[in-house]
């Protein structure tokens, strides 16, 4: 007799925490408001859920990753999905919340339903957090910073960065330049996944300057130590509003300076995830072997007046689970952080373009003449150069690369558009050069434009799902194929199919032809984005050698 799996299981993404774990989260949670209590923050405590209105008025982006649900007259109520809209309905809401500046601070559990976490990742996550309210300075995001970077050592994790950028810079540019909302935003993408291919595609569509396009094009170069900052205000076509964000963040560095805690920050101007509610100063932080930053924060000042009461506020968040994770990580190997910085790990994927790859790294006086020989090692070191070399499943690199297994990666453009990971895509190798495309019959290709439903064979449903119902609007039927799409239209379980295209001599020569391309293909080197922070001069030289190699 089978046993109902819903009596003894907990839901996807969801855990029970024991005791040994409980009490590490426990230990995490009292240093944290210890901290904040020291700061002059008070706790408070708003409800698990809300009216879906209050989250939706900040974040309507997030809005298909809530957790909504009816009360009994029918209203649509949601799982808080972060404490900061919460506190800004409380604190534009509340009487006793007029005298300013406000420091308030927070403990508990928020929520995420979305595809991402449905599966691998857990959908409720443990924070603490700040939020300060009422001031609009430097000094004001420097002290939140500062209180973020005391709790994170004092919760006992020794080695981690905090890297601050201001939204604003990348916002001044954007509309000076003339760029819509759409336009700014397909960009500001782009410039956060340092992705210059794409970058510099983009920027050529543009009727802007060319100092304007070498701004945009200059802003993933910019981090590192606060010498980025000079670099960026020494450029022509400042506007006033990017001069006065430049110099905000300055004054934010050096605060922190002065308070000794120089080493645990690193200035990145081409930090800009979505903006939500950002208007200035933002941040994340970093650490060894955890591939996702372990807190966030930033400058906020128009999210109040969605709620009757227009105040400048800046927070941060810590996430508590990732948190224990970085101390795991330290605790399981002592030696993790000196190991880290030690080595270079290289996920190279089986195959073509693995030999590609290794020919590269040979011309660059890398020691990869075992993996030349045949061998079924998988893993390689170069000890004079202080790099290894693993060999996976071309579909894995991405995940060993976005999760810290390794710091770099090289792997199809194909395979990046169809995992969709969370990576720096730095470079494009040139070779492995090939495209996306659908094809079928010929007389499919009237029904193609016609925007007919129809079915669609495809090993990358993701890519035709993108290219069919985000370019061009169309409703169709994506059948996932493992091998063989071709025989997808033959045999008549589809009309057509998304598929690599090289030669197109297979599709002749089963009566197909390409019907529409939908973007070139080649190999791309991605980079882990805490390796990026933490190795950065060594990744840089690395990027640079290979460019020079492959002139």
């Amino acid at each position: 007799m089978l046993r109902n799996e819903r009596l003894t299981h907990t839901p996807n993404g969801l855990a029970d925490i024991l005791w040994d774990e409980a009490e590490l989260k426990f230990n995490i949670e009292s240093a944290a408001r210890r901290i904040f209590k020291q700061n002059g923050y008070r706790i408070v405590q708003p409800p698990t859920f809300e009216y879906f209105d209050v989250y939706n008025a900040a974040t309507p982006n997030k809005a298909e990753s809530m957790f909504k649900f009816f009360d009994t007259d029918g209203r649509t109520l949601a799982l808080r999905p972060d404490f900061t809209t919460s506190i800004a309905r409380l604190a534009a809401t509340k009487p006793m919340c007029e005298s300013l500046p406000l420091r308030l601070c927070y403990c508990g559990s928020t929520f995420r339903n979305d595809e991402a976490f449905s599966q691998t990742r857990q959908r409720e996550f443990s924070q603490v957090g700040i939020e300060l309210i009422g001031e609009n300075s430097a000094e004001a995001d420097a002290e939140v910073i500062k209180t973020t970077i005391e709790v994170i050592a004092e919760a006992g994790l020794k080695q981690f960065q905090l890297d601050i950028g201001q939204v604003a810079y990348f916002m001044e540019i954007a509309k000076d330049s003339g760029l819509n909302e759409h336009q700014a935003d397909n960009l500001r993408k782009m410039i956060n996944d340092k992705d210059f291919v794409s970058i510099e595609a983009f920027l050529d569509k543009m009727e802007i300057s060319s100092t304007k396009k070498k701004m945009f094009m200059d802003m993933p170069t910019l981090f590192g130590d606060a010498s980025v900052i000079d670099i960026a205000l020494a450029q022509n076509e400042l506007t006033e509003g990017a001069k006065n964000a430049l110099n905000n963040i300055k004054q934010v560095y050096e605060i922190l300076k002065k308070n000794g805690l120089e080493k645990y920050v690193s200035v990145d101007l081409g930090m800009v995830p979505h903006m939500d509610y950002y208007t200035g100063i933002i941040f994340k932080g970093f650490t060894y072997g955890i591939g996702f930053p372990i807190c966030s924060g930033g400058r906020y000042d128009n999210l109040m007046e969605k709620f009757g009461r227009a105040l400048p506020a800046t927070g941060a968040a810590i996430g508590v689970e990732r948190l224990m994770a970085a101390l795991h990580s330290t605790e399981h190997n002592k030696n993790e952080a000196a190991n880290a910085s030690e080595y270079i790990t290289v996920a190279l994927a089986k195959g073509r373009l693995a030999e590609l790859s290794i020919d590269i790294f040979e011309n660059l006086d890398f020691d990869v003449a075992e993996m030349k020989t045949k061998t079924r090692k998988l893993v390689f070191t170069d000890e004079k150069n202080k790099f290894k070399f693993i060999l996976v499943k071309a579909s894995d690199v991405p995940t060993y690369v976005e999760y810290g297994a390794a710091d770099i990666g090289i792997v199809g453009k194909d395979t990046l558009l169809e995992n969709g990971k969370n990576l720096y895509e730095v470079m494009d190798l040139g070779f492995g050069k090939c495209k996306m495309a659908v094809a079928g019959p010929a007389e499919m290709r009237e029904k193609l434009e016609g925007r007919n439903i129809m079915r669609v064979a495809s090993k990358y449903p993701r890519i035709a799902r993108e290219y069919f119902h985000g370019v061009k609007g169309q409703t169709v039927d994506i059948i996932k194929l493992n091998g063989s799409v071709e025989l997808g239209p033959i045999v008549g379980l589809s009309e057509v199919i998304v598929d690599i295209v090289e030669s197109g001599k297979t599709l002749y020569e089963n009566g197909l032809e390409v019907l529409a391309d939908i973007c070139p293909l080649s190999a791309r080197l991605v980079v882990n984005r805490v390796s990026m922070k933490l190795h950065r001069e060594t990744i840089v030289n690395l990027i640079d050698r290979i460019k020079g190699e492959l002139k």
